[in-house]
């Protein structure tokens, strides 16, 4: 009898923690963010739709659907290959945005691109100022808060003071008091705005992590970004050989340094 009565409690135990760790969404946010990569240029801004928040009161994901779709399309088509080939037939068009924000506790990993490479690390805790303004959103109440990120942006944002009472938000912006409908840089050249809120049950994951580079902490990813910006050839195959339209050989040593300056985190 009391084996069998230790066997229940453990096999209680077990079964809890397999049902902790199941990720199926209770809430989803669907975002819409304006971004301007270069903000010498502010009349060329990229806007990005189906940006995809799935949470529950333990854990969450924020990515964007069309490269979910895009990822799952080339991974099929690997799956189906024969001898040696890959059909692919009609390939859709390059997602906008890479990469994904997952959240376990407190604990926030980022999964995000430098190049043809992902990186995967922890990003630290967003420290929030919360702020006397208060305005309607859709007609929801909400309040206003600002944050200096550790990268040195400082950012705004307009969270649910008296509906959805979660700590949720888009990408690493969460720790609120109520969730995210609004966020943005002080110079606007990083916007997000909620399209639509929903109770949904969807099963989710870490997207993109499994094909993404784990490193120890953020300094060596930004590191990564910061030589791959000032040099895009960092990561070219250095037995190609680049002609321009004339026949001549391009310098292999250095490609035209990227014009990004405008960065989400």
């Amino acid at each position: 009898m009391k084996y069998k009565l230790l066997f229940s409690i453990i096999l209680f135990i077990f079964s809890s923690r397999i049902n902790a760790q199941n990720n199926n969404s209770d809430m989803e946010v669907v975002y819409r963010m304006k971004f301007i990569i270069d903000s010498t240029k502010t009349d060329y801004p990229i806007y990005v739709d189906n940006l995809r928040l799935l949470f529950n009161e333990e854990s969450s994901v924020y990515f964007s659907q069309d490269t979910k779709s895009y990822y799952e399309f080339i991974n099929k088509g690997i799956s189906q290959m024969k001898d040696g080939k890959i059909s692919l037939g009609s390939i859709p068009m390059q997602p906008k945005v890479k990469g994904s924000v997952y959240r376990v506790g407190e604990t926030i990993t980022a999964t995000l691109p430098v190049g043809k490479y992902l990186y995967s690390f922890e990003e630290p805790k967003i420290e929030w100022q919360l702020l006397n303004d208060i305005k309607e959103i859709k007609g929801i109440k909400c309040g206003l808060a600002k944050t200096t990120l550790d990268t040195g942006g400082t950012f705004y944002a307009w969270y649910t003071i008296n509906e959805y009472p979660f700590s949720e938000g888009p990408f690493r912006f969460k720790g609120l008091p109520g969730l995210i409908l609004s966020v943005y840089n002080k110079n606007k050249t990083i916007e997000i705005d909620a399209v639509e809120i929903k109770k949904t049950q969807t099963e989710f994951e870490h997207y993109f992590s499994q094909m993404a580079i784990k490193i120890k902490n953020k300094a060596i990813f930004l590191k990564a970004r910061r030589e791959y910006f000032e040099n895009p050839n960092i990561q070219r195959n250095q037995d190609i050989i680049i002609k321009d339209s004339n026949g001549s050989i391009i310098n292999n040593n250095r490609m035209e340094r990227l014009p990004n300056n405008v960065f989400l985190d």
